[in-house]
């Protein structure tokens, strides 16, 4: 099937220039969408210069800082391919990565959800690439480190999966990562999409929990498929991790089943207000 690599970059820095380079030797993408969501100049010009020397590339802007989940959005409804594969630019993708990420989307009873195998510059695998449902008392476990008590109870279970020993084939998760994320684009909007009240961070657990909801299978696929290069953008990290707090407590808030559990959301996003701006 063909397939779209989008990518919404937002002062992303140097790290952006090996994604670019990553994707330009990548097989099997058949488009490149990039979603300027408000880069410095030199930046801007970088994406431009790339789009104009490759011809399954180009670069959407003008729509300002609309955040990363709506940039996502704008870049699937332009996308013509049948599959998406959503690449943060941070990202150096592997040239085979593509790929075998069609491979299991295709390999897996329709629709699905499939997240790729990234790791950091030692090659350890990324926290988040591989996750249990979130749920409050997850959080609250893996927030406070109480997940040191998994050996003891499978109650103190990390929100993250990233320590299990990696599969030799798709294995079906509950959540994976929106830094590389496939899925057919069809499969993609009846879904609704990302939802566009995340700004940005947990607009990729909440498409995962709408789709287990739905029953369809949500699969992470062994790599590896890229490096995860992090922490070159140019935004304060207290900015980022206060866009996480509210996107955590978006979630828990959107998913809460009873009066009880909307209180205890209330009182669980303040508490990440707090909390995550301050982590380091």
């Amino acid at each position: 099937m063909r397939a779209c690599a989008i990518i919404v970059s937002f002062r992303t820095g140097p790290a952006l220039a090996a994604c670019l380079a990553s994707v330009s030797e990548a097989h099997r993408l058949d488009e490149i969408i990039i979603v300027d969501n408000g880069n410095a100049a030199a930046e801007s010009a970088a994406l431009d210069g790339f789009a104009a020397s490759h011809a399954q590339a180009r670069v959407l802007r003008g729509q300002g800082n609309i955040g990363f989940a709506a940039a996502c959005n704008l870049g699937a409804r332009a996308a013509a391919s049948e599959a998406l594969i959503f690449l943060n630019p941070d990202v150096a993708f592997a040239a085979d990565a593509a790929p075998s990420l069609l491979a299991a989307l295709a390999g897996a009873p329709p629709p699905a959800i499939v997240g790729g195998d990234l790791r950091d510059a030692e090659g350890r695998p990324e926290r988040g690439a591989r996750r249990e449902r979130l749920t409050l008392w997850r959080a609250l476990v893996s927030f406070t480190g109480l997940s040191r008590l998994e050996g003891l109870s499978s109650a103190f279970r990390d929100f993250n999966r990233h320590r299990d020993p990696l599969p030799s084939a798709p294995i079906r998760v509950s959540a994976v990562s929106g830094a590389l994320m496939c899925i057919r684009r069809a499969d993609f909007f009846a879904l609704g999409g990302f939802d566009e009240r995340y700004f940005v961070h947990v607009e990729d657990v909440d498409l995962c929990r709408r789709a287990e909801d739905a029953s369809w299978p949500v699969l992470f696929a062994p790599g590896p498929h890229g490096v995860h290069v992090r922490s070159t953008a140019d935004v304060p990290a207290a900015e980022v991790e206060r866009h996480k707090a509210r996107g955590f407590a978006r979630y828990f808030a959107k998913f809460a089943s009873s009066p009880i559990e909307r209180a205890l959301a209330s009182v669980a996003g303040g508490l990440l207000m707090l909390i995550l701006p301050m982590r380091r």
